[in-house]
């Protein structure tokens, strides 16, 4: 009985799902600014994006599981920016 109890109550009571993705915007374009992550550029573009994720899960039914939002890299995509990221979010 001591083993069970000990067991139930120290398993966490959550757990973190990350979920990775790239989205193309074709209203950008990549240059090699972009390619550095402590460059301006690409930490005010990252930050756009993060933004807009962030936004956009908030106010679904996710919003309540999501976490955040991270860019990690960009690059020349088929007809403008993609931007490759992950996103957290949590679960009961």
């Amino acid at each position: 009985v001591l083993i069970f109890y000990f067991f139930f109550f120290s398993a966490p009571a959550f757990c973190f799902i990350y979920i990775s993705g790239s989205a193309e915007i074709p209203n950008l374009t990549y240059t090699n600014d972009l390619s550095d992550p402590a460059s301006q550029k690409f930490l005010l573009q990252a930050k756009t994006i993060q933004n807009y994720l962030a936004e956009t899960y908030e106010s679904s039914f996710l919003g309540k599981f999501y976490l955040k939002s991270v860019v990690a890299a960009f690059s020349e995509g088929e007809s403008g920016l993609r931007a490759y990221f992950w996103n957290t979010f949590w679960a009961p």
